[in-house]
C-alpha cells in the first residue's frame, strides 16, 4: 500500500532589489578586474612599452591588441553568470539581499557592562575557543592573535590574515558611555573576490559569540550579587528575629513566670524550663545558618508556642499538622517563627476569650505550602495584623531567594482570624 502523498508548499522566491543587483554586478566586475590586473600590471606595462617600439601597422601589434581586448572582455562575459548563480543561491537560502551582504568590510558594535580589562579578557577567552571556530564554519579553533595593550583581537580561518581575511575586535573605553566593542572585517586580498556574504556572516558570528559570553558573565555576576544580597538580608532577618524572639522582655517575662511557678507549681515550672531550653536550642543555631529545614522550624515554633501556652494559660491552644515526610524539606530560617509571632501578637494576645493557632504543611506539584492560621482579631483589627515589619522582611527575603517562584499570602479567615500561606518551590532532588 503506497503512502498518501501530501502537496508540498514551496516558499515563495525572494525577489531582489534591481538596484542592488546592478550594484552587485558592477562591484563583482570591478573586483574581478582588480584581481586580474594587479598581478598582471607589470606584464601589461612591458607589453605597452613593446608596442610603442614596434612598427606601426605591423602584424604582431594587431595580434597583441586583439589578444589584449579579448582578455579584458573575458571577465565581463563570465561575471553575469556568476552573479546570477549567486543570486539564485541567496533566493534558495531565503536570504534578503542587502548592501551589507555584498560589502567586504562590515562592522557591528556592542556595549559591555564591565570594565575595559574584564571585557578584554572575556572577549579573548570567548573568541579563542572551539565554539567560535564552529560558529565560523571551521573544524577547530580559529587562527587567533591579540594585543592586550592596544586591546585588539584578530581571528580568522588561517594566517596570514591580510591574504585570507580576518575579523577584528577592538575595545575602547569612552567617558560616559562605558566600554564599546567594535567588530569589523579587516582589509585583505578577499576584497578582490566576489562577495557571497561571508564577511557579514563572520562579523555576525563573532558578535553573537561576544554577546553570549557577556550575557553569561552578567548572569553569573547577577547570581553572585543576588546570593550576597540574600545572605545579607538573611543575616539582617536573623538579627531582627533574634531581637524579636529572644528579646529582653520575652526572656525576663519567661524567667519571672518561671520564678513564680517554682514557688507555686513545681511541675509547671519544670515544664516551662524544658520548653525554654528547647526553644533556645532551636533558635540559636538558626541565627548562624543561612538555610534550615521545615522540621527544625516546626520544632522551634512548637517550643515557642509551648512557652507562650504556659504563660497565657487556657487562652491559647495550638495544633501542628505536618507530615513526617516533609520535615527534611528546605526552608529559610526564622520565617515560620515570624509568622507565628505575628499571629500571636496581632491576632490572639489581645483577645478577651480563648484563641487557637494551627500550623500545617502540604506538598503540591513541587511546591511546599506552609500555613499559619489563627482565629483572632483578623485583618481589620486595631493591631494592624498583616502589615508588620516581620511580614515585609519575609516578602523581601522570598524575592531575593526565589524571585517570583515563592509567595507569601495573608488572607482574612472565616468566620474570623487570619491565614498566612508561604509557598516555596522544591527541587526534584529534595523531594
Amino acid at each position: 500500500m503506497s503512502k498518501p502523498s501530501f502537496p508540498s508548499f514551496a516558499a515563495p522566491p525572494v525577489r531582489h532589489d534591481p538596484r542592488l543587483v546592478r550594484l552587485y554586478m558592477r562591484q563583482t566586475l570591478l573586483r574581478i578586474y582588480g584581481a586580474i590586473l594587479l598581478p598582471l600590471a607589470p606584464v601589461m606595462v612591458m607589453m605597452m612599452l613593446l608596442l610603442m617600439y614596434l612598427p606601426k601597422g605591423g602584424a604582431v601589434s594587431w595580434v597583441q591588441l586583439v589578444s589584449g581586448v579579448y582578455m579584458l572582455l573575458l571577465p565581463a562575459i563570465g561575471t553575469r553568470s556568476m552573479v546570477l548563480q549567486q543570486l539564485r543561491k541567496f533566493s534558495e537560502e531565503g536570504v534578503t539581499f542587502s548592501e551589507e551582504l555584498i560589502w567586504a568590510r562590515v562592522s557591528r558594535e556592542l556595549a559591555s557592562p564591565f570594565d575595559i580589562f574584564t571585557s578584554f579578557d572575556l572577549c579573548a577567552e570567548a573568541l579563542s575557543g572551539l565554539a567560535t571556530g564552529q560558529a565560523l564554519g571551521l573544524a577547530g579553533p580559529p587562527a587567533f592573535a591579540h594585543d592586550p595593550f592596544k586591546r585588539i583581537i584578530v581571528l580568522g580561518r588561517s594566517r596570514p590574515f591580510f591574504i585570507f581575511g580576518a575579523t577584528e575586535v577592538r575595545l575602547c573605553a569612552e567617558e560616559g558611555q562605558g566600554v564599546r566593542i567594535r567588530v569589523r572585517r579587516i582589509l585583505s586580498a578577499q576584497c578582490l573576490c566576489m562577495q557571497t556574504g561571508s564577511a557579514l556572516r563572520a562579523v555576525e558570528a563573532v558578535t553573537t559569540q561576544l554577546q553570549a559570553s557577556l550575557a553569561r558573565r552578567r548572569h553569573a555576576q547577577d547570581a553572585v550579587l543576588r546570593e550576597q544580597a540574600a545572605e545579607r538580608e538573611a543575616l539582617q532577618a536573623r538579627l531582627s528575629a533574634l531581637q524579636a524572639q529572644v528579646e529582653p522582655h520575652f526572656l525576663f517575662n519567661t524567667l519571672a513566670n518561671l520564678k513564680y511557678l517554682m514557688r507555686t507549681d513545681t511541675s509547671a515550672a519544670l515544664e516551662m524550663l524544658d520548653h525554654l531550653i528547647g526553644y533556645l536550642q532551636n533558635a540559636l543555631p538558626d541565627m548562624r545558618s543561612i538555610s534550615s529545614t521545615l522540621g527544625r522550624e516546626i520544632d522551634l515554633a512548637r517550643a515557642y508556642l509551648s512557652l507562650m501556652q504556659i504563660r497565657m494559660g487556657q487562652r491559647l491552644r495550638f495544633f501542628i499538622d505536618v507530615p513526617e515526610g516533609l520535615r527534611a524539606l528546605p526552608m529559610p530560617p526564622a520565617m515560620l517563627i515570624s509568622l507565628v509571632e505575628n499571629a500571636l501578637r496581632h491576632g490572639l494576645q489581645g483577645l478577651p476569650h480563648p484563641g487557637s493557632l494551627r500550623i500545617g504543611a502540604v506538598l503540591q506539584s513541587g511546591t511546599l505550602e506552609v500555613t499559619v492560621h489563627d482565629d483572632g482579631a483578623g485583618l481589620g483589627g486595631s493591631t494592624g495584623h498583616g502589615h508588620g515589619v516581620g511580614l515585609s522582611n519575609i516578602h523581601a527575603r522570598l524575592a531575593l531567594l526565589y524571585g517570583d517562584a515563592a509567595t507569601l499570602q495573608v488572607l482574612q479567615a472565616q468566620p474570623r482570624g487570619v491565614t498566612a500561606i508561604v509557598r516555596l518551590p522544591v527541587s526534584s532532588g529534595a523531594i
